[in-house]
């Protein structure tokens, strides 16, 4: 069953958080640095980066977020937004300062956002510096496109849970560890993902593992019940892309779900930048 219910997430895009890279245009650190605004409001970043694409909307229950509808309503009445999420601020590897903006795109249907539990949404990212003269520079972006995990009609990047992650994740590179979940018929999924902030490649998110798993249907004196945990821990050692160590304890069900084993294991996964995936 545990099988059965990841494989439906994935097919949904709900697990996956690797982007697809074809046709992806190459990075250039030049063209970006171009990009100044004056201050990360929601007005400003939206002009720079979404101008021509706005219209007002109105959403219910959005009175304290800023928000505006993007491209048109569709034969359904189906529209997207896009609101800011907090600032996020942090340092990359030289200590220097940076703000991480995240843009999420939710759909609207009559005045409310689509909460459905498959409801999906995504988002633009990006980071800036602010320089002497008190403009903010562009410094990455994520590209067009990019799918991420989400549910309820919000994509799974929380600037909380962004903060608590932050870390050196490669020689010169600073991202966030964080993660995220997947419930159905019972059955909780866990996984961890990577944020990665870098200055000389695009943003991303990426899925690293399997961070956990519970069927919470059954009590936990059933013989059906089942409950494993994931622990995480990168491992520092000057590489481009630090390897990063899983750990896994309790009870898992065997691969053809069988038998329910006890587990005690670690494992490590290191990030392929040709295939842009942790494996």
């Amino acid at each position: 069953m545990k099988n059965l219910l990841l494989s439906l997430a994935l097919s949904l895009s709900v697990l996956s958080a690797t982007p697809v890279i074809a046709a992806v245009p190459a990075f250039s650190a030049g063209k970006i640095a171009q990009v100044k605004i004056k201050d990360l409001s929601f007005k400003e970043v939206m002009r720079q980066f979404y101008n021509g694409q706005m219209f007002d909307i109105h959403v219910d229950y959005m009175e304290d977020i800023p928000y505006i509808g993007l491209g048109k309503y569709d034969d359904s009445g189906r529209a997207t937004i896009a609101l800011m999420r907090p600032i996020i601020q942090y340092k990359n590897t030289a200590r220097e300062d940076r703000y991480l903006i995240i843009i999420e795109k939710a759909q609207v249907s009559h005045g409310e956002i689509d909460t459905c539990h498959m409801c999906k949404a995504t988002a633009d990212l990006y980071s800036f510096k602010k320089l002497n003269n008190g403009l903010f520079q562009l410094v990455s972006q994520t590209p067009k496109d990019v799918e991420y995990s989400s549910s309820n009609g919000s994509v799974g990047l929380y600037a909380e849970d962004i903060q608590d992650g932050l870390q050196p994740l490669g020689k010169n590179l600073v991202g966030s560890v964080f993660t995220n979940f997947y419930m159905g018929q019972g059955a909780r999924d866990d996984w961890w993902e990577a944020l990665h902030l870098p200055e000389n490649d695009f943003i991303n998110v990426y899925y690293i593992g399997d961070a956990g798993s519970s069927n919470e249907r059954y009590d936990e004196d059933s013989p059906l019940y089942y409950g494993y945990e994931g622990t995480l821990k990168v491992l520092s050692d000057n590489t481009t892309y630090y390897p990063i160590m899983l750990t896994y304890k309790g009870e898992k069900p065997t691969e053809d779900d069988e038998r329910i084993e006890t587990i005690n294991y670690s494992k490590i996964v290191k990030f392929n930048p040709i295939k842009k995936a942790y494996e």
